[in-house]
């Protein structure tokens, strides 16, 4: 197996070539690029995507997320990859509808691959766009190779290009105030997510997805159990969910009519909180051999700045 690493053309490739691996640039909005980019190649793993929640630009998540993957995946068709294996999102699966916003406070029952998919009346591009790339593969691969996995990671938890993740939440928790939310979410080790997307390449099934997930916590829980990593006591108050739905419109209101091209805060967003996403990755474990570590170790590696094993702190010094 000789893996070959896709990247763009203003990508920063050190670690990369670190590791003496074949480089090929692509644009996945160019056909002939893409063409070339999958030639000789047995299986493709694909993670581009653009993720960001803002609620603006969905021409362009659309052409980055959805049809980045259809062209991606009928490329590799003519190419004859014979296994594509891709990336998309627990958000695609869906999440579960909360009891009038109430707080909850036993875990609700976790969503496993074959719930329905809920969210499809939200207008927030990039849940839409990935779920819409879930839907035009399968529908693909129903006619033929490349066979198809897809893998859903939650919420990743990974250290920032700073390096200095600990100093990034000491200065969060010196704010004076810090939003109190009951929501369930779920969260995973992005050193855990790597091995088990290269395990979809042999163990996955064709045509099924593998949520992989780990703790499932309380947004309320997280920010506690980080304030006793940092020894920093938040103060915690919840806001009044009409004052958020008021502030969201009128940002949503202020950026459209000073045309500012980045819509961060809006009315669907605010949605979210209706809803716990609460996740089993019982079927990876089963099929994937998937393993997860629990968030509060993960915390305490990131925000110690000890978050090893990633190419921005290697487990080995790379050669060069």
């Amino acid at each position: 197996c000789r893996p070959i690493a896709h990247h763009r053309e203003s990508s920063d490739t050190r670690f990369i070539d670190s590791l003496g691996l074949e480089k090929r640039v692509a644009d996945l909005r160019n056909d002939e690029q893409i063409a070339k980019l999958v030639q000789g190649v047995d299986a493709v793993i694909h993670t581009a995507a653009w993720v960001d929640f803002r609620g603006d630009r969905f021409t362009q998540f659309t052409g980055i997320n959805t049809f980045g993957a259809i062209n991606m995946y009928k490329a590799a068709r003519k190419a004859g990859v014979r296994r594509f294996v891709h990336v998309s999102t627990v958000a695609a699966v869906g999440a579960r509808r909360r009891h009038n916003g109430r707080h909850v406070k036993r875990e609700p029952a976790p969503i496993t691959e074959e719930y329905e998919f809920n969210l499809d009346h939200l207008r927030i591009p990039y849940i839409l766009t990935k779920r819409a790339a879930e839907t035009e593969l399968l529908q693909l691969a129903r006619d033929g190779a490349p066979e198809l996995v897809i893998v859903n990671p939650s919420i990743i938890l990974a250290p920032s290009r700073t390096g200095d993740d600990r100093g990034k939440a000491m200065r969060w928790f010196s704010r004076p105030l810090m939003p109190d939310f009951s929501n369930w979410v779920n969260l995973v080790d992005i050193r855990d997510v790597a091995p088990a997307i290269v395990n979809a390449l042999t163990k996955g099934r064709p045509g099924e997805r593998y949520i992989l997930g780990g703790d499932n916590i309380t947004v309320r829980d997280l920010v506690l159990g980080v304030s006793v990593i940092l020894h920093k006591a938040p103060h915690l108050v919840t806001p009044p969910r009409p004052l958020i739905e008021l502030t969201a419109r009128l940002s949503h209101w202020y950026t459209t009519i000073i045309h500012r091209k980045k819509q961060v805060f809006y009315p669907d967003l605010v949605k979210l909180i209706d809803y716990d996403w609460v996740f089993s990755s019982a079927k990876a474990r089963r099929e994937l051999g998937y393993q997860c570590r629990s968030a509060h170790s993960s915390l305490q590696d990131l925000l110690y700045n000890r978050f090893n094993d990633t190419h921005m702190k290697p487990a080995f010094e790379p050669a060069g």
